[in-house]
């Protein structure tokens, strides 16, 4: 632990020469309180009994709803895709309903919420004979209409799987996804079609997951075989053609599964799975440039298996589901956890917020308006600016429409495509958020 915590001191030196004990101790302790959090929380089931419930995805709706869709395959060869919703923050989840039921094996799967409201939903399936990557949509997240499979260039028989798509700040797609011999990228512009170039990220990598940071970068995180065992890579590019080398991020010998985002701060977090007789438990390392990575920190500790994390991070919140094993091998729940996340807090330009209490808004990414919520009284008026990603005040909203006792429309027509940050203010207090603008 002492040397975790020196490391994070380092850190801190590192990206601000001009220090305190002050200010060591505002960015230090919250990282020591980080351990704490973890060894505390209990996680809850969102999907139990006897059924084998496995690979699962979450996301925020627009309406503000946690969803989560998982894979249910008693067999390992006959998987159906379930959903489920909670409205209380994850503490109770609604009855799983089917959604995709068709022959052969359904899995790995990713989805989101596009800001005209529409679900989208690429899965894998071997319906067809070898494994593809399919797609489907939905106005509510019930009723699905399937769209069959979709071209990105590959034959019949090349066996494509384990999709993760991510939304540019132009409404339009990137995906990642496991190739016949390797990891891989393609990209659908803003109502076309996907791209067919077969961009491969890197050879024998498995489980690529894909993210874009609001610096521009993208971040590819996959495990491949080392011989003897499976460790965690990145790599990271620009362009979704050119890849930087990769980076080592385990050496256990069997880690798996690696999800990566990004935090409040501006730092890469990355989830995996690491075998440690005697079972797989769940770890997170985070970097704020990809190469220098934090020393690793266990985030479940049970002697059965946990794998295959996926997160989305809201503020200093991060809320993580993943496949918990309470008979290995044919029956898992999966199981759901929201975690308080310290990191390091970086300077920023944005004023009056040595202390902020962040915002909530949906949808995001927004098209045109969206609401904020904010608990202050009905007697306090809150004005809210608008910053572009390098800090600069960009819009000053003093009028807002008021909708409810904490919540406010906002609108955003006169904003280009791309990633903001909202800041709120009352006479005492401080809030802001980040959100991206969509076409």
């Amino acid at each position: 632990m002492a040397h975790w915590i020196l490391y994070n001191v380092n850190m801190v030196l590192a990206h601000d020469s001009k220090f305190t004990m002050v200010h060591i101790t505002q960015r230090i302790l919250p990282v020591l309180m980080l351990s704490a959090v973890l060894i505390r929380s209990q996680p809850v089931v969102v999907s139990g009994g006897p059924e084998n419930d496995y690979e699962s995805w979450i996301m925020r709706t627009n309406d503000y709803r946690l969803m989560v869709i998982f894979c249910r395959n008693p067999d390992w060869q006959s998987g159906d895709l379930y959903v489920t919703f909670s409205w209380d923050e994850g503490v109770t989840w609604d009855t799983p309903a089917p959604i995709i039921e068709s022959p052969g094996d359904q899995a790995t799967l990713s989805f989101l919420q596009l800001p005209g409201d529409t679900f989208r939903l690429w899965y894998a399936s071997n319906e067809n004979g070898a494994y593809g990557i399919f797609a489907a949509h939905s106005t509510d997240g019930l009723s699905w209409d399937r769209d069959g499979p979709i071209n990105l260039g590959w034959g019949p028989s090349d066996m494509h799987y384990d999709p993760t798509v991510i939304i540019e700040e132009d409404s339009s797609l990137t995906m990642s996804y496991r190739g016949p011999d390797g990891a891989y990228i393609a990209h659908k512009p803003y109502g076309d079609d996907w791209d067919t170039l077969r961009t491969m990220v890197n050879i024998s990598g498995y489980r690529p997951r894909i993210m874009k940071h609001t610096n521009g970068n993208y971040l590819c995180a996959y495990h491949r075989n080392t011989y003897p065992g499976y460790e965690v890579f990145v790599r990271t590019s620009l362009d979704r053609i050119n890849w930087t080398p990769e980076v080592r991020l385990t050496f256990a010998g069997n880690s798996h599964d690696p999800f990566p985002c990004q935090t409040l701060y501006d730092s890469y977090l990355i989830y995996y799975a690491t075998y440690i007789p005697p079972a797989y438990n769940i770890y997170r390392r985070y970097s704020y440039d990809t190469i220098n990575w934090s020393i690793e920190e266990q985030f479940t500790f049970d002697a059965t298996n946990n794998t295959q994390p996926h997160c989305i991070v809201e503020d200093n919140y991060i809320y993580i589901v993943w496949a918990h094993a309470v008979s290995f091998p044919d029956d898992h729940d999966v199981y759901f956890e929201r975690t308080y996340f310290s990191g390091i807090h970086e300077t920023t330009s944005f004023p009056n917020q040595r202390h902020p209490i962040h915002l909530k808004v949906y949808p995001n990414p927004c098209a045109k308006y969206i609401r904020a919520v904010v608990p202050v009284s009905m007697q306090e008026t809150v004005e809210f600016k608008i910053y572009d990603a390098q800090g600069r005040m960009i819009q000053d909203i003093p009028n807002i429409n008021r909708i409810g006792s904490d919540a406010y429309s906002i609108e955003t027509a006169q904003l280009l495509p791309g990633v903001y940050f909202l800041q709120g203010r009352t006479t005492s207090v401080n809030y802001h958020t980040r959100f991206v603008v969509a076409r």
